[in-house]
């Protein structure tokens, strides 16, 4: 997110409509994750796929249980990819390089069973958040950028036909992974009321983060274009040492996000086979690493979009979930 290059190819190729599609989003976001929440404290359900689909339907189920696995597995592409996009644009190293250092390391860890790592990214992914935050405003500052209300669309990817749809496929792509997050939190809930509170707040915030990091990517988006990690060229330009500290947060951010996929992929792979984890890890990084070859901004351009596609029909299982257990409260 904070990389630059799924808002860039989301919302800020539209222009103006970029906007439109950002609010759309935050709504959108707002709305899910409470039908989320209020589904798994009311019925006590845990498992991702039947927070989806109410009825029992194992072949359903399993649809969207493979494609959780599926997204999850991407996102470790991915960010192996953005990892040797990161050193390549930083030190110059050569892409294959880059990905095989992320690709080494996250084996390395997942393989050791240091789960405790993890903890450390609590702490990362705010300051990233923070700095990509400073960036924004700094760049809209202090660097020259163009006028929003002259900006056309300019869309690159043809998976994302309108800004419309690509909101859609944002939001869809990230409730996958949000309500993994969001399901566990319910239990410690009391009220639908504290639910809403908490929902509402977090949106907020997210549109906060949206508006400093979206309206700087538009407003440079000529200069921008053809990046990989749009954010990272901003904070460059913006001061070095800026640039310095983004790109170590950014790549930090990109391990834990890819170690934490990982142990969410093997986890949900043991369930279903039987297969030792020192064989399995080393397996799945090395397909992933393979796959990283496409390219971070090539990767994002497709996988992200068909998983949003894909799981805009989760979208619609949870608010028919919802809308079910609103109907049996009522009656």
């Amino acid at each position: 997110f904070v990389s630059g290059q799924e808002l860039m190819q989301f919302f800020a190729e539209f222009g103006n409509y970029g906007l439109a599609g950002m609010i759309l989003a935050v709504v959108l976001f707002c709305m899910l994750g409470f039908f989320v929440m209020s589904i798994a404290k009311q019925t006590g359900i845990t498992e991702f796929d039947k927070i989806i689909i109410e009825k029992e339907k194992p072949w359903l189920r399993a649809f969207f249980g493979t494609l959780f696995i599926i997204f999850l597995f991407g996102v470790i592409v991915v960010m192996i990819a953005g990892a040797g996009a990161l050193l390549h644009q930083v030190f110059g190293a050569p892409l294959f390089l880059g990905n095989a250092i992320m690709a080494f390391c996250i084996a390395f860890v997942a393989l050791r069973g240091a789960k405790g790592v993890l903890d450390a990214f609590s702490i990362t992914v705010p300051l990233l958040i923070m700095v990509a935050l400073i960036t924004g405003i700094m760049s809209m500052l202090n660097l020259e950028r163009e006028s929003l209300s002259t900006l056309d669309v300019s869309v690159t990817n043809p998976l994302l036909g309108n800004w419309l749809f690509s909101s859609i496929a944002f939001v869809s792509y990230n409730m996958i992974a949000a309500t993994a997050i969001l399901v566990p939190i319910s239990s410690f809930v009391q009220e639908d009321k504290e639910i809403r509170k908490g929902i509402f707040q977090g949106s907020v915030q997210l549109l906060i983060i949206f508006i400093c990091i979206l309206l700087p990517l538009i407003a440079h988006r000529t200069t921008l274009i053809g990046s990989d990690l749009p954010m990272l060229v901003l904070a460059e330009n913006v001061k070095p040492v800026l640039g310095n500290v983004y790109a170590a947060l950014l790549f930090l951010g990109m391990f834990g996000s890819a170690l934490s996929c990982l142990y969410g992929v093997t986890v949900r792979i043991k369930k279903r086979k039987n297969i030792p984890g020192n064989t399995l890890i080393p397996m799945l990084v090395a397909v992933a690493f393979i796959g990283s070859f496409a390219g971070f901004k090539e990767l994002i351009a497709i996988i992200f979009p068909v998983c949003g596609y894909l799981g805009f029909f989760a979208m619609i299982g949870i608010s028919l979930h919802y809308l079910s257990l609103r109907k049996k409260t009522l009656y």
